[in-house]
């Protein structure tokens, strides 16, 4: 367990329990109040000890309803029994998983412990947290954003560059509702937050570089979409760039754009866009 606290005073009481294999990190904040993801391994309860006793724990906000950042609820749930938070749309992909979860959740609903999320909610605490629907991995995907240390809690919306499996951990499930004109539309919503720091699902914390980040999954995901007309990949991702008020990074694009096809007509208009 790290203190995330010693990297930025803004998030003082705030931990982080990496992820390991198929298991996702989890992120503890309020000194234990409130977990994000519970990751789907036993030992949990034991990184709890290191801050104090599970009894503080009050609330679960899952990113998403894969098992590896659910299955660690089975471990909790025999100690305390806290408050699940996710989006509304993600309630009915939890009934996808073996028994005993969709019973176990379903004793959750009839006691009025899961609560159902929707865009632009806000969860108070220490820190506030601002929640941002961001589907595409799956259908009720959700990005948990502080404003005040300008940091994302990602899940699997956004990974780091650097992890070796992310665009796999982080492809569309379209089993789970996942798809990837949803995921290009989420990731262009991200782009416009002021982010400092990345907290993800898989991987190390990013931290300063995280908006760089967002504009690095978009970018790798436009080149894999239009393999064979690069030029495109450049001009959507200098449209993006420019409505998030990166005009000189949009510019960029443009010129890359235009070093593969001078000629194209979505280049004319991002040009004029990018006069005006």
């Amino acid at each position: 367990m790290q203190h995330l606290g010693k990297k930025d005073p803004l998030l003082n009481g705030v931990y982080w329990v990496p992820d390991a294999g198929a298991c996702s990190g989890v992120y503890i904040l309020e000194n234990g109040r409130t977990l994000i993801d519970t990751g789907n391994m036993y030992g949990l309860i034991d990184e709890f000890k290191e801050i104090g006793n599970i009894d503080k724990l009050e609330r679960i906000f899952l990113t998403h309803t894969h098992f590896d950042h659910i299955g660690g609820m089975a471990e909790i749930f025999q100690y305390v029994s806290p408050d699940v938070y996710l989006h509304k749309i993600a309630r009915g992909y939890l009934n996808l998983h073996r028994d005993p979860f969709p019973a176990f959740f379903d004793a959750l609903e009839k006691e009025g412990k899961l609560k159902l999320l929707n865009d632009g909610d806000t969860l108070e605490g220490s820190p506030t947290l601002l929640v941002i629907h961001a589907p595409g991995h799956t259908a009720g995907d959700v990005v948990y954003y502080d404003p005040n240390s300008r940091s994302i809690f990602a899940g699997d919306v956004v990974l780091p560059y650097s992890l070796r499996y992310g665009p796999i951990l982080s492809k569309p499930d379209e089993i789970c509702g996942g798809r990837l004109k949803d995921k290009i539309a989420s990731l262009k919503k991200l782009l416009k937050l002021k982010v400092r720091h990345l907290f993800p699902g898989h991987g190390n914390p990013v931290f300063d570089r995280g908006h760089d980040q967002i504009k690095i999954a978009l970018a790798t995901l436009l080149q894999a979409v239009y393999d064979n007309e690069p030029e495109k990949a450049w001009i959507e991702m200098g449209f993006a760039l420019l409505n998030a008020g990166f005009k000189e990074e949009a510019r960029q694009c443009a010129e890359k754009a235009r070093s593969v096809n001078p000629t194209s007509s979505e280049l004319t208009t991002l040009d004029e866009q990018l006069i005006n």
